[in-house]
């Protein structure tokens, strides 16, 4: 039987779409479409709009144009070397390698997003919805973890109506508020400068000493109730580190704030291997078990104009209250 014959064309254009996406790019395919559908000028397009959003977008010189996608799949480094423990074996640090994974394939798909917006000819993406997950790879219980990725939005053009659009021209700016919420941000006289999120995984470990009750001399058996004051720890260290990331990336677009803040977090038990400096506090190179914290957090950050013109909110009497 003979072998089915290759097209050296589409074969460039997969090798070629691989090397883009290596380097964070969008598929040849991808910004084929979008920049036909940017030629086009108008006509037809999809958008995960709700009638009252399409509504609003009319009335606020929005033209939507197409919806836009970014994703992102990544695999998930292994922490080989994590330091040492301290007094009484306690372990309290953060897991890098898995904070700058997250970190990564959001970064990767949120970039993608604004790249596919940029070809469509898009000033700004509405509505961002982020979608993340993991699976294991190489089979049950043998392979490696790969993070997943996907955020979806509405790419919009803005119209001679909407002010402070010179400012972001050639960079959309994205934002996860909805077409109503943004419109109101509009009428204050504020914008949206984009979305600022991070993301940091913290572990920690049962002391010998946080085992036991307060003055109980009793161990994880006792009746009695105490906090697990190492993990409580681990929580507020994940979540400094990502409020003070969060913080650095407002301030590099000059924004006044935050806001819509989606704050979400997990706590699994975990085993961690490894370590560095021998045999401090009887763990050195040895398995601890503990607990693994991730604390993620993702807003849209906004700025005020200096000569907005605030337009009063409208009275609006409810007849059937």
């Amino acid at each position: 039987m003979a072998e089915p014959t290759r097209d050296p064309g589409y074969e460039r254009e997969q090798a070629e779409s691989l090397a883009r996406i290596e380097a964070g790019g969008i598929p040849v395919s991808a910004e084929r479409r979008l920049s036909e559908l940017r030629e086009q000028g108008g006509g037809s397009f999809t958008s995960d709009l709700t009638i009252n959003g399409f509504a609003l977008c009319h009335q606020l010189g929005l033209t939507p144009l197409s919806q836009v996608m970014g994703s992102s799949i990544y695999q998930m480094g292994y922490q080989s070397s994590w330091g040492t423990t301290g007094y009484a074996g306690t372990a309290l640090v953060e897991m890098d390698t898995l904070s700058e994974a997250l970190n990564e394939v959001r970064g990767r798909a949120l970039h993608r997003l604004a790249e596919e917006a940029r070809q469509i000819g898009a000033d700004a993406v509405v509505g961002v919805e982020t979608r993340a997950g993991e699976s294991e790879l190489g089979g049950t219980g043998g392979g490696s973890l790969a993070l997943e990725h996907v955020v979806l939005g509405t790419a919009v053009r803005r119209g001679d109506r909407s002010s402070g659009i010179d400012q972001h021209r050639g960079s959309p700016v994205l934002t996860e508020l909805s077409i109503a919420d943004y419109a109101l941000l509009l009428r204050a006289g504020i914008e949206p400068a984009g979305i600022v999120a991070w993301s940091s995984v913290f572990f920690a470990n049962y002391s010998y000493y946080g085992m036991l009750g307060p003055g109980s001399g009793m161990g994880m058996g006792s009746m009695q109730n105490f906090e697990l004051r190492e993990f409580t720890q681990a929580f507020y260290g994940a979540r400094e580190t990502v409020m003070s990331q969060i913080t650095r990336q407002a301030s590099a677009l000059r924004a006044a704030g935050v806001v819509g803040v989606r704050i979400s977090h997990t706590a699994r038990p975990h085993t961690l291997t490894g370590g560095i400096g021998g045999a401090v506090g009887g763990f050195g190179g040895r398995e601890i078990r503990g607990l693994m914290v991730t604390f993620n957090a993702i807003g849209t950050a906004i700025f005020q104009h200096e000569h907005a013109t605030v337009q009063a909110p409208e009275p609006v009497i409810d007849l059937f209250a």
